[in-house]
């Protein structure tokens, strides 16, 4: 059994163009192959159980535009990814990553490419990179990192954005944040909180008897009531910048799952903000004084639970490959003659997978798509068969079963048959080997209880 702590989103930065892509490691990221030259052309990922993720990106037919390679080994498990960090801007038109650097808790890999353009960071604390995602195309259009805790707390701390002024402060909620109190003006002044049990927090900065505000008759106190039950907090916004010779947070907005309360204070200076799914705020980390100097964010994942892997079933032909959601799959590409000739996914945010086999491009078969109606359709297993084929032993057919329907069988339905009888489960990924065809497959499911 393979038990996954919960994933939070992180990003993508960069541009629009592509398609959209997901990568989920199956244990620690040890390796990371990029192309690079002027931009980045591409990247793929290795994980400690050797399965080895597509080609993202490096689609252009161009030989002069494909870079050099460039490795980075992870000495995983003593050494773990825990942020990128990066630019991106404009190549031959497109808006694309420009430079990509890897930091562990170990060292800093990069920078690699050309550092031109908008610069993106992720400030982030107690956290293991467990996967990528973005957009792609001829190059590495965006690019984004799925995390998951790596303390004993279960969370992760996001920040801190202001200046270095102030007295330290964190805390961690034991149920969810239910109450903000803002002292503002043309900065905000003091922060405290309210937790559901009705335990209180702060109050962080407002040490400046002559300036809270009210003397300036523009600053109110403002009570933001979140109901943990059907609301919750999930990430912030704002900018800091100077105020009375201090570096000082001006302006803070505060982001739920339903809406955004503010901005609050006057949005001068620098701007933050984290780009963030899958995520819960528990409690707040920073520095306050005479007014709030810096502050940043404490997050848990919303979803605790793990997988399970089973399979794979087929050759032992290509190389391995893994893809795992934290949403429904709601469609299925596969190319089918004689045998699967590739296989590829898509979740329900809208997220692509690569493409696993179909290397052969003089036998790339006929294109058949499976479209579920997630989520009051859900997959739940699969079965087929496995084969010769070309003297490879590769998956010859394979049908897909909903908690609905099945769809297939897709191919010949020749050679030994598989299938995984189970219940109470759904499908979250795939995993198996390919090459010029689709050598083999196996799913990894959740407890129904989970969905």
């Amino acid at each position: 059994m393979e038990s996954l702590e919960g994933i939070i989103s992180l990003g993508p930065w960069g541009g629009l163009g592509g398609d959209h892509w997901s990568y989920r490691a199956s244990g620690g990221i040890t390796e990371i192959v990029l192309r690079v030259e002027g931009n980045i052309k591409s990247i793929s990922f290795k994980d400690a159980t050797g399965l080895v993720s597509g080609t993202f990106g490096g689609r252009g037919n161009d030989p002069n535009d494909r870079g050099e390679e460039k490795k980075i080994a992870i000495q995983w498990p003593s050494e773990h990814l825990k942020s990128i960090s990066g630019t991106y801007g404009s190549y031959k038109g497109l808006l694309v990553i420009t430079s990509l650097s890897f930091i562990t808790n170990l060292t800093t890999y990069g920078p690699f490419g050309t550092a031109r353009g908008e610069t993106f960071s992720i400030p982030i604390a107690d956290s293991a990179v467990v996967g990528f995602h973005g957009r792609c195309g001829y190059y590495l259009d965006a690019l984004g990192i799925f995390v998951t805790p790596a303390n004993s707390h279960g969370s992760i701390s996001a920040g801190q954005w202001g200046g270095p002024g102030g007295d330290p402060f964190s805390f961690r909620v034991g149920s969810w944040i239910k109450e903000i109190i803002v002292h503002e003006g043309a900065n905000i002044k003091s922060l405290s909180f309210k937790d559901g049990n009705g335990q209180e927090y702060g109050k962080f900065g407002g040490k400046n008897a002559n300036d809270t505000g009210e003397e300036r008759r523009v600053s109110m106190a403002f009570m933001i009531e979140i109901d943990g039950l059907s609301e919750h907090l999930t990430s912030i916004t704002g900018t800091y910048g100077d105020y009375a010779g201090m570096v000082v947070i001006t302006s803070l907005s505060f982001k739920t799952n339903l809406a955004t309360h503010g901005p609050f204070g006057n949005a001068t200076g620098t701007s933050f903000s984290i780009p963030i799914e899958g995520s819960v705020v528990i409690g707040f980390h920073g520095r306050g004084g005479h007014y709030l100097d810096a502050i940043g964010i404490h997050v848990k994942p919303r979803d605790m639970e793990g997988t399970i892997s089973i399979g794979p079933w087929g050759g032992r032909g290509g190389s391995p490959w893994s893809y795992m959601t934290n949403r429904g799959i709601n469609q299925i590409v596969i190319h089918v003659g004689s045998n699967i000739k590739s296989i590829s996914f898509r979740d329900t945010t809208g997220l692509d997978s690569a493409t696993f086999g179909g290397e052969n491009p003089n036998d790339i078969g006929e294109r058949k798509t499976v479209l579920i109606n997630w989520p009051s359709e859900y997959l739940t297993s699969i079965s087929g068969t496995y084969g010769n084929f070309s003297n490879l032993l590769t998956i010859t057919s394979l049908s897909f079963t909903t908690n609905r329907a099945t769809y297939g069988p897709f191919g010949t339905g020749s050679g030994t048959p598989f299938s995984i009888p189970i219940n109470n489960n759904t499908v979250v990924g795939f995993h198996g080997r390919a090459g010029h065809y689709l050598d083999a497959i196996g799913i990894f499911v959740k407890p129904q209880t989970t969905i």
